[in-house]
C-alpha cells in the first residue's frame, strides 16, 4: 500500500467517485462536478504548497483520496482529508487504518507538523466512530453547519496533537 501524488489521469476516476450517491452526503460540494470542476481543482491544487493530495493505491489498484489540505507552515497545521472509495466504503476494514497511518506519519514526521485536524458531519457516524478510536478530541461542534437533503446538519471538528500521535505510535 502506497500513497502517490494525483495526475491528470486520475482526475475521471475521481470524478466518479465524487459524484457517487454513496459519496456526496459526506463531503462539502453540494452539486455533480463535471470533469472542467475537477480539472480546475487539479491545477489550482498541484501550484499551491497549501495542498499535499494523495491517490491511495494498493497493488496498482485506486483506493481512495487523502491528504493535507489548508497546511499552514507557520502554526504547523493542516486539514486532513481522507476517503477510502474503494466499494464506496469511506472506512473500511481492510485499508483505512494502514492509509491513515502512512498519512500522519508523513504529516507528523517528514512535514513536520504539529497538529492535524478533521472536519466530519454528524451524519457520517462511521467517521466519527474512527476518528475518535486513533485519539482525535473534539475541538468543536458546529450547530447545524452543513444542508444536505433537506435539513441541517451539526459539524465536528477533531484534532490529534503530534505529541498525541507520538504518545500511540512511538
Amino acid at each position: 500500500m502506497n500513497l502517490r501524488p494525483i495526475e491528470k489521469s486520475d482526475l475521471n476516476i475521481i470524478q466518479t467517485w465524487r459524484n457517487n450517491d454513496k459519496v456526496t452526503p459526506f463531503v462539502r460540494e453540494y452539486r455533480g462536478l463535471s470533469i472542467q470542476h475537477i480539472d480546475a481543482w487539479y491545477e489550482s491544487m498541484i501550484l499551491d504548497d497549501k495542498f499535499e493530495m494523495f491517490i491511495m493505491e494498493n497493488d496498482k489498484e485506486l483506493i481512495g483520496i487523502c491528504g493535507l489540505t489548508y497546511i499552514n507552515w507557520q502554526n504547523r497545521h493542516a486539514d486532513l482529508h481522507f476517503a477510502i472509495y474503494k466499494d464506496f466504503e469511506w472506512i473500511d476494514d481492510t485499508y483505512a487504518l494502514k492509509f491513515y497511518e502512512i498519512i500522519t506519519d508523513y504529516a507528523f514526521n517528514q512535514l513536520n507538523l504539529n497538529k492535524i485536524y478533521v472536519e466530519i458531519y454528524g451524519n457520517d457516524d462511521k467517521k466519527l466512530k474512527f476518528f475518535k478510536s486513533l485519539n482525535f478530541k473534539v475541538d468543536a461542534q458546529l450547530r447545524e453547519h452543513y444542508f444536505y437533503n433537506g435539513e441541517y446538519i451539526t459539524s465536528y471538528i477533531l484534532s490529534l496533537l503530534k505529541g498525541e500521535y507520538n504518545e500511540k505510535y512511538k
